[in-house]
């Protein structure tokens, strides 16, 4: 159970002090849902995590300010969605075993080296360890509320399946691939006057002897620069979108055992020789039956979590109370 909590936020975001749980360092309420305040405090805690968890650092302005907004509005949201789910959990009167409280506790604490340290975190935030144990119970409470709306799409019949499957056709075909074998002479300087003419140069007698049926692997070994020299300039299957411009349109204009002209690229000049074409083909139903069931189950849950979450806020009072279009410090 504890590591379900990440259905509704990161971990280190259950540090944000709940409703009604916590005094805050800063004064004022922030959302009000339902007649449940939501401190400016809280949020803005969340509303750091969130940041973090998107890779922005906190207090990042500038050119990043639109970034901001988006990611204040979208915070703003799954805390709305959080707290609507708690008060339903709470409605529906959901019990959390208290070694159930006791072992997420265990798992949000672990990352601290000490138990000093994370006491002082909880008291930063404003909890107390018995305090934040209670909200640990209220987010345990709302993952099984979840876990229930979840269970009643957890079937997917073969009739689900074989429509979906019908109606996908596309997201179901893997696309044509090649496999090419590659040299390549990186641009570098040279000491000349025009240096990637002298590297074109240093590629002739390598192409040369590629195409009198030197073994392309070993030339690779010998001559190449790239990272898959070791293996012979084996670049593995790949589709179109995947390479640089220059090297796919060769790639794919080769028949099995061609090799190309010379190639630039902005790495370098390349030899291709192509060694394997696989044409798009739909994948057998057959074949990724069960995975695909697990993909249509996954996809069912979402859409009756995300039902329930629009039924639970066409239903709420929400008040937001802080404007959104200026990023928070």
């Amino acid at each position: 159970m504890p590591l379900r909590l990440r259905h509704l936020v990161v971990l280190p975001a259950l540090l944000g002090p709940a409703a009604g749980g916590a005094t805050g360092n800063h004064p004022g309420t922030a959302l009000r849902v339902n007649g449940v305040d939501i401190s400016y405090q809280r949020y803005v805690g969340f509303y750091n995590e969130y940041q973090r968890a998107h890779g922005v650092a906190v207090g990042a302005r500038g050119d990043q300010l639109p970034l901001l907004t988006r990611l204040r509005k979208e915070a703003m949201d799954l805390l709305i969605d959080q707290e609507l789910i708690r008060q339903a959990a709470e409605a529906r009167g959901i019990e959390v075993r208290p070694e159930e409280i006791e072992a997420a506790y265990a798992e949000v604490s672990a990352p601290f080296e000490a138990a000093e340290k994370f006491s002082r975190r909880l008291e930063t935030e404003g909890y107390t360890e018995a305090g934040y144990r209670e909200h640990l119970g209220r987010m345990i409470a709302s993952v099984k509320y979840l876990d229930e709306i979840r269970a009643g799409a957890a079937t997917v019949s073969d009739a689900e399946l074989e429509a979906y499957y019908r109606d996908n056709e596309r997201r179901l075909t893997l696309p044509e691939q090649v496999r090419v074998r590659h040299i390549l002479l990186t641009w570098k300087p040279m000491g000349t006057q025009d240096d990637r003419a002298a590297i074109r140069e240093q590629m002739l007698p390598i192409l040369e002897k590629a195409r009198k049926g030197e073994d392309f692997a070993q030339l690779a070994r010998a001559h190449s620069e790239d990272a898959t020299a070791k293996d012979g300039g084996d670049t593995g299957l790949f589709h179109r979108g995947q390479m640089v411009p220059a090297f796919e349109v060769a790639a794919f204009a080769l028949q099995p055992g061609e090799i190309s002209d010379l190639v630039e690229t902005p790495f370098g000049a390349h030899i291709l020789r192509l060694e394997e074409r696989r044409e798009a083909r739909r994948l057998p139903l057959d074949e990724i039956r069960e995975a695909l069931r697990d993909h249509v189950r996954e996809e069912k849950m979402n859409r009756v979590v995300d039902a329930e979450k629009a039924r639970l806020r066409e239903a709420a009072e929400i008040e937001i109370l802080i404007p959104m279009e200026r990023a928070a410090r």
